[in-house]
């Protein structure tokens, strides 16, 4: 209703001849949350205002200042008025990377409960070399590239359940997965002072 009455398009207490139903579609898509809309007048003189919103699910915020989230379908939403509770991306990313590489990734990982509750950040190192942050532990996850990330996810995961389990949280620095078929980690070195 805020978009339609910025544009004094709001139908609230207007008569149906003083509507103009095709600009009011325009106005609610010329948001960019908005994916779809239509307007139309029911049998009984109702009018019915049906939305289809775009659903963010990364936050890229490249390196040199590119800032933007993508939605399940790859489509740049250049800004959102409120917060957006999803992973970002950071690092040296463009476009068509965070479109084709990240894109699959992102929608894994919100698709998969787990990997959700688990993972806060990609960066981008390079193509080559990415890095998942937790949200639990001080680790950094390094996945190597998108190339069968989920075969890489489920390996963690399987370390996560026999692994960390029984030796914390905090124990390793990294835990590499971008060797096929095995996990490297690096333990967290404990400086001491005197």
């Amino acid at each position: 209703v805020d978009l339609l009455a910025k544009k004094e398009l709001d139908p609230t207490g207007k008569q149906l001849e003083e509507l103009d139903l095709h600009a009011m579609e325009e106005a609610l898509c010329a948001s960019p949350l908005i994916r779809n809309s239509e307007c139309y007048q029911t049998l009984d003189g109702h009018v019915v205002v049906e939305v289809e919103c775009r659903r963010p699910i990364l936050r890229v915020m490249a390196n040199g200042g590119d800032s933007y989230y993508l939605d399940e379908e790859g489509e740049v939403i250049e800004r959102i008025a409120k917060a957006v509770y999803v992973p970002v991306a950071t690092g040296y990313i463009t476009r068509d990377f965070a479109k084709k590489e990240l894109l699959e990734l992102a929608l894994y990982l919100q698709g998969n409960e787990l990997w959700n509750a688990q993972i806060e950040q990609i960066h981008v190192v390079a193509p080559e070399q990415i890095e998942l942050y937790p949200r639990i532990g001080k680790h950094v996850i390094e996945l190597g590239s998108t190339e069968n990330f989920r075969n890489k996810l489920n390996r963690l995961r399987i370390f996560y359940q026999e692994g960390l389990e029984r030796v914390g949280w905090n124990k390793y620095k990294t835990i590499s997965l971008a060797y096929d078929d095995q996990i490297v980690c690096t333990k967290e070195h404990n400086k001491k002072t005197k």
